[in-house]
């Protein structure tokens, strides 16, 4: 079997490459290991920015409900910053749903889909592409896309994966409650919370709300843990996390715990992300927001960036990787000077988060950037030096007392 693109991983990133692969024309094989509609752990939020990028997907019945605003708290819950907007903020999804309808589109336009396939091999020849699955059925095609999650088996075997990925750990769980309940207590624009450092750990926890159904966790950020001195548990933790819900009525005083499940979610982003006749997008390539942990959006971009520039190189017959190397170029642009601006600010938000919730709940202006770059109407990195000043100044009228 011969194709021009074989996308390895059918995630928001694989289908998303296929969708506009094949929709030019292009003959497109999208594999994943799992059976779809598959489990895929995720807090499910995606800013509102990427549905407008993405506007193909509105007639399509993808989300599950959207987030108007929410509450972001200090370590000692004594600040808090509020935002609430008229306009969503959050587009909450069921990745299982989601990502399911996302395979769906890229079929419509001519992908073909094999789930339930695992890749053992990758080799890049010359000319071709060889791709061996477990069954040793061998595929090639003329170029492959590696969007095959945390730990690629694309980047590894065409030599881009590090030898030891570092990654950050979560723990979490969704439960159904029902719309009127989630009415009441997370009112019709699904306010959703997130709790910084909440006893000590480095990283959040999270309370966010859909339409019938919450999804609470905890994220623990690794890198951060050698300036906490005590041991960690993310088990007790959330279970105190879970009490502290029910305390503010914030969840119903009947929900139990239940079997919790875990992820892991990529640190850094590859130091390339191209080779002779391959790209790799997403999560296997470490497109993670270094602060919030969210990546659906960025997956989806990269794609976008993937396959514009395969297209040109199917126009120039070109695979090779000085000319593939333009995809690094664009998906920095697009995001990934946002990402070392907010590594940049990380210890500030995390390491001293009860001084900036403290100071960002009285300055609105570090707020409205926030949310601006949500909506998707500005990059972080241009507005990083106004963040620093705001901030440090701030900072000093808090040493007077003056904020």
């Amino acid at each position: 079997m011969n194709y021009d693109v074989i996308i390895v991983g059918a995630g928001p990133a694989g289908s998303t490459a296929a969708f506009f692969l094949a929709k030019k024309g292009y003959k497109v094989l999208l594999i994943d290991k799992h059976k779809f509609p598959r489990f895929k752990p995720c807090g499910g939020g995606i800013p509102i920015a990427t549905f407008k990028r993405f506007s193909y997907l509105e007639k399509y019945d993808l989300v599950d409900s959207y987030c108007y605003g929410g509450f972001i708290h200090s370590p000692s819950l004594k600040y808090s910053i509020e935002a609430h907007s008229e306009k969503p903020i959050l587009a909450m999804v069921l990745r299982e749903k989601f990502d399911n309808g996302l395979v769906k589109i890229a079929q419509e336009n001519g992908a073909e889909f094999f789930d339930g396939k695992k890749v053992k091999d990758v080799n890049i020849f010359q000319d071709k592409v060889m791709i061996t699955l477990d069954n040793d059925i061998k595929i090639s095609s003329d170029v492959v896309i590696g969007a095959d999650g945390v730990s690629s088996i694309v980047a590894k075997k065409i030599g881009l994966a590090p030898q030891q990925k570092k990654v950050n750990v979560c723990i979490f769980q969704e439960y159904k409650l029902g719309e009127q309940i989630l009415d009441k207590i997370a009112t019709t624009q699904r306010f959703s919370h997130v709790h910084f450092m909440y006893k000590n750990i480095p990283g959040y926890a999270w309370l966010f709300t859909k339409k019938d159904s919450i999804n609470i966790g905890i994220g623990q950020f690794i890198p951060y843990q050698k300036f906490v001195k005590q041991k960690i548990s993310l088990n007790n933790t959330f279970k105190s996390y879970f009490d502290l819900l029910k305390q503010e009525k914030l969840i119903p005083d009947y929900l139990k715990i239940g079997k919790l499940k875990g992820g892991c979610i990529p640190i850094n982003t590859l130091k390339q992300t191209y080779s002779d006749r391959a790209l790799i997008c997403g999560d296997a390539a470490g497109f993670i927001n270094p602060v919030s942990g969210g990546g659906i959006q960025f997956a989806m971009i990269s794609a976008e960036n993937a396959a514009m520039i395969l297209e040109d190189a199917f126009k120039n017959d070109n695979f090779k990787s000085s000319f593939l190397s333009r995809y690094q170029n664009l998906w920095m642009n697009e995001f990934g000077k946002d990402f070392q601006t907010l590594l940049r600010f990380s210890r500030i938000y995390l390491l001293q988060a009860e001084r900036f919730i403290k100071i960002a709940s009285k300055d609105k202006r570090l707020g409205n950037i926030m949310l601006n770059y949500l909506y998707g109407d500005t990059h972080l990195y241009k507005n990083r030096r106004r963040l620093l000043i705001y901030y440090i100044s701030d900072r000093i009228k808090d040493v007077f007392g003056l904020i």
